[in-house]
């Protein structure tokens, strides 16, 4: 044997095959007479089955018996110990044509009696003597002699067995006289046969159970003992028992196994040690031809490997299914027949090189498959071409698992070259599979397949992509699609490596579908992360959008991973070049909790609102744009015209549906459905219980056709009809549950039905629902009479103001005899207009009449309290009105101030001076008249008015202000610094339009008496208390920059210069006890100022009552510049401690500055400038 495996001796790897093996019959006797015969026994033997009856009790077998006929000599009779029983004569027959018996006594006697003790010897007693006569005619007529030959051959030699000798006609001579005898022979001479082969196996079948019994023995071979047992399935299988022949193989199986198991646990038997050599060999399993006898030799000479063992022993299993026409067996029984063997190279730690095992394994399923589809030719039973894919389904996917582990070995998948040391691999590996048998020509054998795909990429890529879709469309074929999705996904990998992302994408998508279908969470969600990849690879945006937001909101994934994409998501939305959102599915990113109608009957013409609780599976927040659920409107149904005389059925209602949750949107399960079902019990004559049944009341098929559609796939969601949709605007969804209200106005009555939901997301995105069910119904009914509140412009306190209610009928009729009754909130008065009535705060009025749908108008005056206000917020009254129709309805009105104060306190030194500033609120004019500053304080304080007297009118309006000042007098010797409270009033008239303001100016009243009568008459008060504090100038800043240095006296741009800061205590004796630290900080533009050193600082008056500091800036431009701000804060240091090291720690922490009000610190140089020249140029060389 070559160092290849293959054998120097091309003949010995010939396989042979038992379809020419024949059971051999010797002949004796007159040659001549059998070779007349030979032909007609050889096409009558095997023409009918034989019933062959065994021992031991074992079934009847019918058999089917064929003959191959030698010469009798001692050289073809068996020795003692020679067992290969298909190559021994296993019947002999003596053949004459003596009818003398004096020629038998002479001449025949002696030469049976020769025949039959040499038959003796070689203990044989499956014999036959065939006595062939020749039919005369004319001897019918003559007497019969008293003893023929066949009767003395009985007596010489067959005393005890006279069925072994038996006379027949010639049928060359005489075919129609023949006919009987010639059929007694054959059926003679078949269970003649039938009796020697089972004498001859029950003495082998013992012999093979006492060598089974020596297993332990130390000299035991199992190879030995397999060639034994094996003699005994070739006789079954020449007698065409391929279901016993195949009973023997696969106890050898069992046998080789447990020594196999064995040895992992105990001893090793030496003859196993014989299969722990290195392969150097992994040719496949070879069933193209019957045995092969290459690899019996090597069984023979206890030289084959573990691999050769197994290989024969799995062909010749074969060959006995093939032989069954059992192929799908041989599927079944080759995928556990590779792993077996692969976990016995394991246990028995057989060195191999790297990749043989799975050219090995490869090389089997192929010559497989192979079998399995030549055998399928000749079934016609549609549910066994099922079976036999079903287990194929397998195999194809086994060699594509084990070509794609020989394509990583050896360099051949896409995106990688082989290396020079993977080139010697594939040299290798070819070299060990040997040379393949020769086929059919233009028909390549699994080797030559191998070969060539492990010779070149393009070639491995073809079987690579040729064995995936057979093992993925054979499994579709079985029912295991969850298989075929696997094989999918790794089929989309390979895709992805050759740079064909559309491919990979179709079996991501399939498997995507079938994983969400399971419930298989977490294989869905690393399908779409690989989804993902591809989309991004395509450069599809809207595919890649699509799949970020469905993996940003997987709950199984990691949070980091689900940001990451939610960020994909939310940069890629924006490159959508379409002008419509982007459809997605609803599922998902949201799942709808519950949807609700507030109201089951809305009225007409009136809002309606569904309220919709949504759980938002993003991690993050999101705008939605827009939220409208679609509405359609649901039409009764007719009624059938009845005939005369018949009673009116009632009118078909349509079920309202106001809320539903998310168990009532999930859908059914079929298999759950409760069946109408009723017991029957049956009883007998006697009225004793017979049976008991149960009877399902529909005739019809209980159980429907879903495999048809279970993979079919899903129509797209498409957008119905939004026109009448409800909606809501513009709302934040967060992680989590999320409820809004959509609405929408509906102007005809009916009953509605909810659709589909639509969520747009960032203006690009729309998630949109499939059609709800179960969908929401609610109905718009009539109106009742509706009161609203009209002003013609916004209502004001203070004002007499003038409103109208509007009634509208609607379907109601209103009469004479109908009356309103009014009552107001605290504050609010109320009359009718055009009546000379006192304003009060109850009214009841009667309403004129009206017809339905139509409109009341009435008109009311109105007059709301305004109280002191410093801020333009409106105060709120309410209006009870109620109606005759129905139950007392509420109007909230909302008044808002015509005019707002606010106060200032002004300081110029040590003098304070009071600012009030009133400003208009509302387009409506207002004269201000007599404005009054009053206190009640205690202390000696005076109000002096700088008001003018005379002149120019005070009018407000929207946003235009009139100021008012007094001057703060103290008295001398006041020293208490309490806060003054105030009371500021004012009146105010309104002024209707401009030419009634005009009027006022006229000459026409010179004294103005008729204007100043109006004007009191029309005047209301205003009135607003303030409180006046820290009113008393504590400390006075003063600073100024001058130029420094040899500069010259004026500052320059770019040149250092001094801010001199002074600080002085204005009023030592007001307050007793004195901040004495003060902390300044000069608050620069730094476009104009740069401050030199020290911003801030802290300066003491408890001893000076002036104190100065000199800072250093610079100004940065040149001009008049304004002098840097200077701040002055109370600086409040931190309590003393004992330790210095604690005092030093809480020093930061507890010192604070506290600010002055501003009346207390007065700025002297505020809006002060200094005149800054450009900077000095530069001194040149």
């Amino acid at each position: 044997m070559n160092c290849n495996g293959g054998s120097s001796m091309s003949g010995e790897r010939r396989s042979n095959t038992f379809m020419d093996i024949k059971p051999i019959i010797t002949y004796a006797g007159d040659d001549k007479l059998f070779s007349t015969l030979e032909n007609s026994l050889l096409q009558a033997i095997p023409a009918d089955m034989a019933e062959w009856r065994r021992s031991f009790s074992r079934p009847i077998k019918q058999v089917k018996l064929g003959a191959s006929f030698v010469p009798f000599s001692k050289d073809v009779l068996p020795s003692e110990n020679d067992w290969h029983l298909i190559k021994q004569p296993i019947f002999h027959i003596y053949w004459t044509e003596c009818s003398d018996v004096d020629t038998y006594k002479t001449t025949v006697r002696e030469d049976i009696d020769n025949w039959l003790k040499t038959l003796t010897q070689h203990h044989i007693h499956d014999w036959m003597i065939v006595i062939v006569e020749i039919y005369d005619i004319k001897k019918t007529n003559k007497l019969l002699p008293r003893t023929t030959v066949l009767d003395k051959i009985r007596s010489d030699f067959a005393a005890k067995n006279g069925d072994r000798c038996c006379a027949v006609i010639n049928p060359v001579k005489s075919e129609m006289r023949s006919a009987e005898s010639w059929r007694s022979l054959i059926g003679r001479i078949r269970y003649l046969m039938l009796v020697a082969y089972d004498k001859t196996l029950s003495r082998f079948e013992d012999i093979i159970r006492d060598q089974r019994e020596n297993r332990n023995h130390p000299n035991w071979n199992f190879c030995h003992y397999f060639l034994l047992q094996e003699e005994l399935a070739f006789v079954l299988q020449m007698l065409e028992l391929y279901d016993e022949a195949l009973v023997q193989y696969d106890e050898l199986d069992a046998l080789f196994t447990q020594f196999v198991l064995n040895s992992n646990l105990g001893d090793t038997p030496i003859w196993l040690n014989l299969f722990q050599t290195p392969l150097n060999n992994w040719g496949g399993v070879n069933l193209s031809n019957g045995t092969n006898l290459h690899l019996r030799h090597l069984l023979a000479e206890c030289k084959a490997s573990l691999l050769d063992l197994r290989s024969y022993l799995f062909s010749r299993q074969c060959a006995m299914l093939l032989a069954l026409n059992k192929p799908w067996e041989v599927a079944q029984r080759c995928l556990s027949f590779v792993h077996n063997t692969l976990s016995e190279l394991r246990i028995l730690e057989v060195q191999h090189p790297e990749g043989s095992i799975e050219c090995w394994s490869f090389l089997c399923a192929l010559e497989v498959l192979q079998a399995c589809q030549l055998s399928s030719y000749n079934i016609d039973n549609n549910q066994q071409l099922d079976l036999c894919s079903l287990h194929t389904a397998s195999l194809w996917a086994l060699a594509r698992d084990k070509l794609g582990s020989l394509g990583k070995l050896c360099g051949l998948m896409p995106g990688s070259e082989p290396s020079s040391e993977q080139l010697h691999t594939v040299v290798y590996l070819i070299a060990g599979m040997g040379d393949s048998e020769s086929q059919v020509e233009g028909k390549l054998t699994p080797t030559d397949k191998l070969k060539e795909a492990l010779s070149s990429k393009e070639a491995f890529k073809k079987q690579y992509l040729e064995h995936a879709e057979l093992a993925m469309g054979t499994y579709k074929h079985v029912g295991r699609i969850r298989s075929a999705r696997l094989i999918g996904k790794e089929l989309a990998q390979f895709y992805s490596e050759l740079g064909e992302n559309q491919k990979a994408v179709a079996f991501l998508s399939d498997a995507l579908k079938t994983y969400t279908n399971e419930g298989w969470n977490h294989l869905a969600a690393q399908t779409q992360l690989e989804l993902a990849q591809c989309y991004k690879r395509m450069d599809d945006v809207e595919k890649y959008t699509k799949i970020c937001t469905a993996i940003a909101s997987l709950n199984v994934l990691h949070v980091t991973v689900r940001n990451t994409y939610f960020e994909e998501m939310s940069g890629y939305m924006k490159m959508i070049s379409s002008p419509q959102p982007l459809l997605v599915e609803l599922a998902c990113a949201f799942v709808i909790l519950s949807m609700e109608v507030k109201v089951d009957k809305v009225v007409q013409d009136c809002m309606v609102n569904i309220e919709i609780s949504v759980q938002s599976l993003f991690p993050r927040e999101v705008t939605c744009t827009k939220a409208s659920v679609s509405v359609e409107e649901v039409q009764k149904p007719q009624l059938s015209n009845k005939k005369k005389g018949s009673k009116l059925s009632p009118e078909p209602s349509i079920p309202l549906l106001s809320k539903c949750t998310l168990e009532d949107m999930k859908s059914s399960d079929p298999s759950l459905i409760q069946l109408q079902v009723y017991s029957f019990l049956e009883r007998k004559e006697d009225k004793s219980f017979g049976s008991a049944s149960v009877v399902h009341k529909n005739i019809k098929p209980v159980v429907r056709r879903s495999d048809s559609t279970k993979h079919r796939k899903p129509s797209l969601n498409v957008k119905g009809d939004f026109s009448k949709a409800l909606s809501c605007n513009k709302f934040t969804m967060k992680p989590g549950t999320n409820t809004f209200t959509l609405s929408r106005c509906v102007d005809q009555p009916g009953f509605y039905k909810v659709g589909q939901l639509s969520l747009i997301i960032e203006e690009r995105l729309e998630f949109l629902s499939p059609m709800l069910n179960p969908r929401l119904c609610y109905e718009v009914a009539k109106t009742q009479p509706t009161i609203s509140l009209r002003c013609g412009r916004d209502l004001l306190a203070g004002l007499v103001q003038d409103i109208e209610l509007v009634i509208m009928s609607s379907s109601i009729k209103i009469t004479k005899e109908m009356k309103l009754k009014l009552r107001t909130s605290r504050g609010l008065l109320i009359q009718v207009d055009n009546l000379q009535e006192v304003m009060s705060k109850e009214l009841e009025i009667p309403l004129p009449s009206c017809e339905p749908f139509e409109t009341v108008r009435l008109k009311f005056k109105v007059l709301a309290e305004l109280p002191p206000k410093k801020d333009a917020l409106s105060m709120e009254h309410k209006l009870n009105i109620q109606c005759p129709w129905g139950a007392e309805e509420s109007i909230l009105l909302h008044f808002g101030p015509p005019l707002m104060s606010n106060m200032k306190l002004h300081t110029a030194k040590q003098r304070k001076f009071i600012q009030i500033i009133v400003t208009g609120l509302t387009s409506q004019l207002l004269q201000l008249i007599e404005p009054e500053l009053t206190t009640a304080t205690s202390i000696d304080v005076n109000f002096k008015s700088l008001n003018p007297i005379a002149g120019q009118r005070l009018v407000i309006g929207n946003g235009i202000n009139v100021s008012f000042m007094w001057e703060l007098e103290i008295g001398k010797d006041e020293k208490s610094l309490i806060p003054i409270k105030t009371d500021f009033r004012v009146r105010y008239v309104p002024i209707n339009d401009t030419e009634e303001l005009n009027d006022l100016h006229t000459n026409e009243d010179p004294l103005q008496i008729h204007t100043l009568q109006r004007v009191e008459k029309a005047a209301s008060l205003y009135r607003c208390n303030f409180d006046i504090t820290n009113y008393v100038t504590l400390f006075t800043v003063s600073s100024k920059v001058e130029a420094a240095g040899n500069g010259g006296e004026f500052c320059r741009a770019g040149s250092m210069c001094h801010l001199y800061l002074t600080v002085t205590r204005m009023s030592p004796g007001a307050n007793p006890n004195p901040s004495p630290q003060l902390m300044y900080e000069v608050l620069a533009d730094q476009a104009m100022w740069a401050v030199c050193g020290r911003t801030a600082g802290i300066v003491s008056l408890e001893v000076l009552e002036k104190q100065s500091v000199t800072l250093d800036v610079m100004p940065l431009t040149s001009g008049y510049l304004p002098l840097p701000v200077v701040r002055l804060s109370r600086y409040i240091p931190a309590p003393e401690s004992k330790s210095d090291m604690v005092r030093k720690t809480e020093i930061a922490s507890s010192s604070r500055l506290e600010p002055f009000s501003p009346g207390q610190v007065y700025n002297a140089s505020k809006a002060q400038q200094v005149h800054v020249l450009p900077a000095a140029p530069s001194e040149v060389n």
